[in-house]
């Protein structure tokens, strides 16, 4: 895949790769995108009766554990 960007974000792209925060400029990209994927409108994470299940049974062995219906509850 070849991605073509304004002398702007390819300037940008360097300035990050040049300073060290980036070992090159597919890093750059690849952590880009993956920061659209997590943010973008609309993702969800999907989460099944059974995986809930699952978590909530973890939990349980944890000093401070909450199940997932609380946590659902304290980001409404």
């Amino acid at each position: 895949m070849n991605i073509h960007l304004p002398p702007d974000l390819e300037n940008y792209v360097q300035a990050l790769v040049s300073k060290g925060e980036y070992g090159d400029a597919n890093d750059v990209i690849q952590d880009a995108v993956r920061q659209h994927q997590v943010n973008r409108p609309g993702f969800h994470i999907v989460m099944t009766p059974e995986l809930e299940r699952l978590l909530d049974e973890g939990l349980e062995d944890l000093p401070e554990s909450r199940t997932t219906e609380q946590l659902r509850n304290q980001h409404r």
